[in-house]
């Protein structure tokens, strides 16, 4: 038995001794690296530290930025070719290697003008962009320059900007905001022309009749700048549009494309002769999306309340009474400018008799509006009642009047269900 295990034994180290020699043999001389890491894919620079150019434990080299390492090319148009340079200094005691590393892959890092830098010397790093058609508005690309600085491995620089085509639209979109029916409002916004030509606006409109109708426009040209107006201070021209809109305008959401045709004019002056496409489309429009809400001069605002298809509101009160309390508190609105010389009340008429209970308390002025609280009450009584909306009649309602003839009364529904006692 004794000899059985010392076999055992000598054929394990047998065993391990031959794996080892094989193994040492194959591979011992072979020294660990990942080697240069590359990718295609769209990544930030930025968020790669690639493999340095040299052993930086024990570098005194030590990097210092003559330049900012972010460059904002501003505006720049489809087709546009934009370069910068950094400027980068060794401070440090001994010399510093340069290496250029990753980039976004979408601009293009130009050669470094020295790789390596004795203390006091200083290099130039060449980034340019082009600008490509159909991408988003914005741009923000990077690259890396890889060191053997200990405190800076890696050198991020990074370039930005705003692509724009033929004009650009401060603000994007144009809004009123909520204004009441009786209320007086105006649309403003700025146009920058960044064609190859000027152009010489037409009359300007609104793509629905009607708001046109209740408009008068001024359009006036001015000259960008960059200290008025950043980046967009060299566009060619700049157009601020006040657009002033009298009262009258009908209830509901207003999305409506502001128009400006306009015409391109040669070195001269001369209008410049329609393409054959902008002649089939009628000439050529500026056009800007400009929304807002148009609302009644009396209005309410609180839980559980939701405006109704043809004015008015409809107040939930389905739940009142599941904590022993039937009464409720809103808020009326009521804007314009006569809003402080107008007095509210509760219609006598209330719907149904007995049941429902509406009082409105002392008007608080905010600026803009003003603020009526309303409190309502549901009185029980001897039989359950209900009124769920199951047609378009079946609700409770109070109505809110003035004693001014501008203002139209206002119905309240009230939906709710209550048990007898």
């Amino acid at each position: 038995m004794t000899k059985f295990l010392l076999g055992i034994v000598l054929a394990a180290v047998i065993g391990t001794t031959a794996g080892w020699t094989v193994n040492y043999v194959s591979y011992a001389s072979v020294v660990g690296h990942f080697g240069p890491f590359t990718t295609d894919s769209d990544f930030q620079a930025a968020d790669l530290v690639s493999t340095v150019p040299a052993d930086t434990g024990d570098s005194r080299a030590k990097v210092n930025m003559l330049t900012s390492q972010v460059h904002d090319f501003g505006m720049m148009k489809p087709g546009d070719e934009g370069e910068h340079i950094f400027r980068i200094e060794n401070v440090g005691t001994d010399n510093l290697l340069l290496r250029l590393g990753a980039t976004t892959c979408k601009c293009t890092l130009g050669d470094l003008e020295r790789e390596s830098l004795a203390p006091g010397e200083s290099t130039e790093v060449k980034l340019s962009w082009t600008v490509k058609d159909g991408g988003e508005p914005e741009f923000t690309q990077s690259a890396q320059i890889l060191t053997n600085d200990p405190d800076k491995v890696a050198i991020s620089l990074e370039i930005t900007g705003r692509v724009v085509s033929d004009v650009d639209l401060v603000p994007a979109t144009w809004s009123f905001g909520e204004v009441g029916t009786g209320e007086p409002f105006e649309v403003t916004g700025k146009i920058y022309n960044f064609m190859d030509e000027r152009i010489r606006p037409g009359k300007p409109a609104f793509s629905s009749e009607e708001l046109t109708e209740f408009s008068t426009f001024e359009v006036e040209e001015f000259t960008p700048t960059e200290e008025e107006d950043g980046i967009r201070g060299n566009a060619s021209q700049g157009f601020k549009v006040t657009v002033k809109v009298r009262p009258g305008m009908r209830q509901g959401a207003v999305s409506q494309n502001f128009q400006l045709p306009f015409e391109r004019l040669d070195k001269d002056g001369n209008a410049v002769p329609l393409t054959e496409e902008a002649r089939s489309l009628g000439g050529e429009v500026i056009l800007v999306r400009t929304t807002g809400k148009i609302v009644g001069l009396l209005g309410m605002i609180g839980a559980r309340l939701s405006g109704r298809e043809g004015g008015g509101y409809l107040y939930d009160l389905t739940k009142l009474g599941n904590d022993g309390s039937l009464k409720a508190k809103a808020f009326v609105v009521l804007r314009g400018d006569e809003r402080t010389t107008t007095k509210l009340k509760v219609a006598d008429k209330v719907v149904p008799e007995g049941v429902i209970k509406a009082t409105l308390g002392e008007p608080n002025d905010r600026g803009t509006m003003t603020l009526f609280p309303l409190e309502i009450e549901l009185i029980r009584g001897k039989d359950s009642i209900e009124r769920l909306g199951t047609t378009k009649d079946d609700y409770g309602s109070i109505w809110i009047e003035s004693d001014n003839i501008k203002i139209t009364p206002m119905r309240v529904a009230i939906k709710f269900a209550i048990e007898g006692e």
